[in-house]
């Protein structure tokens, strides 16, 4: 008796075990006519792992148990090597026919299948969808899932959904009125369109001031931007509706090789932003093994094969420590650059760990944590575009302050060699009343002077160079267009070769200035130095601020005939140029004088000018844009 007594009870016990534990897997129904958002809390949802070696298709062949339950606050079962089932029940309470988009809002999932099934098990509708099926063959093309639910009155249907994927098997899951979708959808395109409009304007930005300046630093920036949009393009899915077309392979690993191409930029950036190399040590070590690292990812993967992507989770992290690391140190050792790339990574990193908790579920699912790394990344490319701007502002002035030391040491070199000589003056004289023993020590002092005279001489020619340039227009400034002048007349005496001298004068420039400013002025006068350099293009040829708004350009070698097509190419092309200003095209033109000619013995730089500046004048009395030949007017 007492034996059964242990049975009967052994059993109820079996009995209430299993019942609680089918109450603990029962689902939660959703009732879709109850709001025009629902949102598919876990708690609603079960899952069950495809095992190695199953071959299911369809919902009826999977088992009853085995199922279960999400302990998190996301839909997120991580990473899975086989496809994962999720199943859910919904119902319509209403008195009518309802139909409702289910909206999956995590794009990269190779397989996305959709089942959904009537109360007795019988399948109503199955789409296959994820990015393992072609773009032209889905049914809508967003940067979500969007699948088509309709339920009759009073009706319940079972839906399952078959997941798999390459990272991370997440699934947030919205249930929307289409109205309301398409209000959602609305709100999502302007905040992308604000986003990713920052980051290409900043782009745009930067790649204008690496062309104008052929700075490194702006174009590893640009590259950064560019990685970075890519990135969020593949994450948001705005790259699946709108970049990668129909490409199957872009859609497939376009998101993958975003992700190793912004590392290995960002490398590229820290170690030109952060002069990496001028420190050396570990921090320079880890920033090349990274370089390289996230290149050969990159390349492996475009060879077709992926297997590093769980090795490249734990490198991913491992840079940002690397990356974060280095930035505060080096902001500990002094370097300025530093601090403004901690506070702009540390913010970065900060919003992408508040989104991975989002998706592993420790945080709720929001608006704020599903787009807080894309702020992150907003944010970032701002304050980097500042540091990058301060730093080289930071540069300019240190040039600034060099130079003005440079200048500082030629006037004390200066004054040091006219004492120097003064003393060796005087020790001349004295060398008349000497004895030949002071004779001998002058002459070794005298030595010693001229060895000092002559390192100040190269001094002087070292610091010439550094003046020979018009720092606004970029082109020769008028004394190194005498000393040219001069050599070349000289050159052309004696290889009795002809030599040629344009003088160019803008039309109009002080009108000009005085109606437009002399910041615009500016602009012209460095529009038009480049339309001369890009006719005057040859080794030989020279182009130089003659003083103004007046350029000259020397022709060795170069008839008056040659001059003067070289002078109207120069016209018609200053005429055409398309200078703009609040959206109005301003008209250029400039008057040209030519003198070209074999020189006779004799002949001077002032002769040349004047006759080019005659001619010059010729060409304003006529009326302005054109040229005038010197040879013209003779006689």
């Amino acid at each position: 008796m007492l034996k059964h007594c242990c049975v009967w009870s052994c059993g109820l016990l079996a009995l209430i075990v299993c019942s609680l534990s089918n109450a603990a897997l029962h689902n939660d129904i959703l009732n879709l006519a109850a709001d025009e958002e629902i949102r598919v809390h876990p708690s609603e949802v079960r899952y069950w792992v495809e095992p190695e070696d199953a071959d299911i298709s369809q919902p009826q062949q999977l088992p009853d148990t085995g199922w279960r339950a999400l302990e998190k606050t996301s839909i997120n079962v991580g990473k899975s090597s086989t496809p994962v089932w999720f199943r859910f029940e919904v119902e319509n309470k209403s008195g009518h026919r309802i139909q409702r988009q289910l909206e999956v809002r995590w794009i990269n999932l190779a397989i996305l299948d959709l089942f959904v099934l009537d109360e007795t098990g019988g399948t109503i509708a199955m789409v296959e969808s994820g990015l393992n099926t072609p773009k032209s063959d889905r049914s809508n093309s967003n940067t979500s899932w969007l699948f088509t639910l309709s339920l009759e009155p009073g009706q319940r249907q079972q839906i399952y959904l078959r997941a798999g994927s390459r990272f991370n098997i997440f699934l947030p899951m919205y249930i929307w009125e289409q109205e309301a979708l398409d209000q959602h959808q609305l709100e999502r395109y302007v905040w992308y369109g604000l986003a990713f409009g920052v980051l290409a304007a900043m782009m745009l930005y930067n790649l204008s001031l690496y062309i104008f300046t052929r700075d490194n630093s702006y174009l590893f920036y640009t590259f950064y931007a560019f990685s970075v949009m890519m990135y969020e393009a593949g994450l948001t899915g705005v790259g699946d509706h709108l970049i990668w077309g129909n490409s199957q392979w872009l859609r497939l690993y376009g998101f993958a090789l975003s992700i190793y191409l912004s590392f290995f930029a960002a490398a590229l950036y820290i170690r030109n932003f952060l002069e990496l190399k001028q420190y050396g040590g570990w921090m320079l070590h880890f920033n090349t093994f990274f370089v390289v690292y996230w290149l050969v990812s990159a390349m492996v993967l475009l060879l077709g094969n992926d297997y590093l992507v769980r090795v490249n989770e734990l490198a991913a992290l491992v840079s940002c420590i690397v990356a974060l690391a280095t930035s505060i140190s080096l902001w500990v050792k002094g370097n300025v650059s530093a601090r403004y790339f901690t506070i702009a990574w540390g913010g970065l990193i900060a919003l992408t760990f508040m989104a991975v908790l989002m998706m592993e579920g420790v945080l709720a699912y929001s608006m704020l944590t599903e787009n807080g790394q894309l702020i992150g990344f907003v944010v970032e490319m701002l304050l980097l575009s500042f540091a990058l701007a301060e730093r080289i502002n930071r540069e300019r002035l240190h040039r600034e302050v060099v130079q003005a030391q440079a200048l500082d040491l030629q006037v004390l070199m200066n004054k040091e060699r006219e004492e120097k000589l003064q003393a060796q003056h005087a020790m001349l004289q004295m060398q008349v009343r000497t004895n030949e023993e002071l004779e001998n020590r002058v002459n070794e002092r005298t030595q010693e002077l001229e060895r000092t005279m002559t390192n100040l001489e190269i001094a002087n020619r070292e610091l010439a160079k550094l003046s020979v340039t018009d720092p606004l227009t970029k082109v020769h400034n008028r004394r190194y267009f005498d000393e040219t002048l001069t050599r070349e007349i000289e050159r052309a005496i004696r290889t009795q070769q002809p030599l040629s001298l344009l003088l160019v004068d803008i039309d109009h420039f002080k009108h000009f200035n005085d109606q437009y400013g002399h910041l615009v002025g500016d602009d012209c006068l460095r529009l038009v130095a480049n339309t001369l350099k890009e006719v005057a293009c040859r080794s030989t040829d020279l182009v130089a601020r003659f003083g103004g708004e007046e350029f000259a350009i020397v022709l060795p070698d170069t008839d008056e005939t040659e001059a003067y097509s070289v002078a109207e190419r120069v016209r018609e092309k200053i005429h055409a140029l398309n200078f703009i200003y609040k959206g109005e095209r301003i008209p250029i033109s400039a008057s040209l004088g030519v003198v070209g000619k074999v020189l006779a013995m004799g002949t001077d730089a002032p002769h040349l000018i004047e006759a080019a500046d005659k001619a010059l004048y010729e060409a304003k009395h006529r009326g302005r844009n054109c040229s005038v030949e010197a040879s013209s007017l003779a006689g």
